[in-house]
């Protein structure tokens, strides 16, 4: 018997016919996909992983993130970048020369310094920075250095750069080694009643550059906590302190976009009991981050005994701060969204 163009037999033929054709296309675009996929360089693929997102105006890059003992992160110092140019740093603890270094920095903007304190840890690679940009420099340089007022056996901050790049200091040759350099410090209040202050002001009302600073308290040595203020966006180092200035840390971080921490010590008994009267715990930095209604929680100044411990140290903060919480690595780089 023969079948009609017509013949429902045929029609049905005809229809499995077209859906085997299109199950053996799909497979073979399936098998194609694959064959590309495998056939693309797992470094390109890499590459590709590791493009930077999105440019933001306010930028920050760790160059160390360790305590003042000796390792591979090195002590504590960030750079803030403003429209992708570096332009402040905050503090110089050592490996923020080389990390400047490893990272291709260009520094010949940079020209605000933030120190929160003068320990060794925070202050040891200054000359060395400033070296480096002066050597780089295509034009004369203007520095503008803040930090703590003196007390007890720490000098002030003018004192402290004077002792190092002005006459009779000990890199008084830096001024004759590269462009010509004029270095100004201001020593700020150190006293837990002193007031919030702003220090920078610049640019158009759009997009100004705001720098804020209290005292903070780290046992005897003065202490500085600084609120970078770009475009609407914000960054609040807190630098080391004790538990004892948080009311004023979480004043000036008040709806930080990022308010950085360090993270020296564990909750008690966790840690020696000395170093309270230096560093605050975990639980208590939650509540201040909590409390100030930051958005982002950086934590740095790492010590081995932290860093081993790190399992603790996040439930601990998240009992008060649900934001998001960030371990800094050297080199890592931290675009400020609003």
């Amino acid at each position: 018997m023969r079948l009609s163009a017509e013949s429902p037999s045929l029609k049905f033929q005809i229809s499995n016919l077209k859906l085997v054709f299109l199950l053996c296309f799909l497979c073979l675009l399936r098998f194609l996909c694959l064959l590309c996929f495998l056939c693309v360089p797992p470094s390109l693929l890499i590459a590709q992983s590791k493009q930077p997102p999105k440019q933001s105006p306010l930028e920050l890059i760790v160059l160390a993130s360790g305590g003042p003992r000796a390792s591979a992160r090195g002590s504590t110092s960030y750079i803030v970048l403003l429209d992708g140019t570096p332009r402040i740093l905050i503090d110089a603890g050592a490996n923020a020369f080389v990390e400047a270094g490893k990272l291709n920095l260009s520094l010949d903007q940079m020209d605000l310094v933030l120190l929160t304190h003068l320990h060794i840890d925070h202050t040891s690679d200054l000359p060395a920075i400033f070296n480096e940009r002066a050597l780089g420099a295509s034009s004369a340089i203007q520095w503008k250095i803040f930090g703590p007022a003196d007390a007890g056996q720490f000098p002030s901050t003018t004192k402290f750069i004077h002792s190092l790049f002005d006459p009779g200091g000990i890199y008084e040759y830096q001024k004759t080694f590269g462009q010509d350099e004029t270095i100004s410090a201001t020593d700020l209040a150190i006293t837990l009643d002193s007031p919030q202050k702003e220090i920078v002001h610049e640019g158009n009302q759009e997009g100004n550059l705001t720098i804020e600073e209290i005292a903070t308290h780290h046992d005897d040595c003065p202490s500085i906590a600084y609120r970078i203020n770009y475009k609407s966006r914000s960054i609040t180092f807190a630098g080391d302190m004790d538990a004892s200035a948080l009311a004023n840390l979480e004043r000036l971080a008040k709806d930080t976009d990022l308010l950085v921490v360090h993270a020296a010590v564990l909750d008690p008994p966790g840690s020696p009991a000395i170093l309270y009267t230096l560093h605050t715990a975990p639980k208590q930095l939650g509540e201040a981050a909590a409390a100030a209604h930051a958005k982002q929680l950086l934590l740095s100044h790492i010590p081995g005994s932290v860093e081993d411990h790190q399992a603790q140290v996040v439930p601990s903060l998240r009992a008060s701060y649900k934001g998001s919480i960030q371990w800094a690595s050297n080199g890592l780089r931290i675009r400020v969204t609003q």
